[in-house]
């Protein structure tokens, strides 16, 4: 996956597999969410963190967007 990390891209990724992998991750990791908030820089070190497990939530999560799928249920992004 080639990723464009100007100062402006999302620091995570902005493709549906990405954000829903980083939202499990979220989900998953609600402490360790809550302990990067309390620093200067909360964005860059959740993101920091979500990408020393990106390739387990992308595996997760395509997972499980593959077994809805199969069940004939789909995930969109909201606009």
């Amino acid at each position: 996956m080639i990723s464009d990390k100007s100062k402006d891209a999302d620091p995570v990724g902005n493709d549906l597999v990405t954000k829903g992998a980083f939202a499990l991750y979220r989900a998953e990791n609600a402490h360790r969410v809550s302990e990067f908030e309390k620093s200067q820089n909360a964005e860059a070190a959740i993101a920091a963190d979500f990408d020393s497990y990106r390739i387990r939530y992308l595996r997760k999560f395509k997972d499980v967007f593959d077994s809805l799928s199969e069940q004939g249920l789909t995930v969109t992004r909201a606009v």
